[in-house]
């Protein structure tokens, strides 16, 4: 190993665990701004109820989820061979 390949491999290093700070230090900050505007959390604020028993699905809401997902993979497929150059 070549003292080049070593500090290439230092700095490589260093800009993850420089990345991984700094997502846990705006995870923090979101976190820390949550709870100065809500305070502490509290048994008053416990929710309980069942979403999914009270859900009652309809054709729309089915219909809703296609048009969305094809929308999403419409959108991928087209970054990827616009702007990403992928040949599909």
């Amino acid at each position: 190993m070549t003292v080049s390949s070593a500090v290439d491999a230092v700095r490589s290093m260093t800009r993850v665990v420089f990345h991984a700070a700094l997502i846990v230090s705006m995870a923090a900050a979101v976190a820390g701004a949550a709870l100065l505007w809500l305070g502490p959390p509290t048994r008053a604020r416990e929710y309980r109820q069942n979403e999914i028993a009270r859900f009652a699905p309809t054709p729309g809401h089915g219909i809703g989820q296609l048009v969305g997902e094809s929308g999403l993979l419409i959108l991928v497929a087209y970054a990827g061979r616009r702007w990403l150059r992928v040949r599909l």
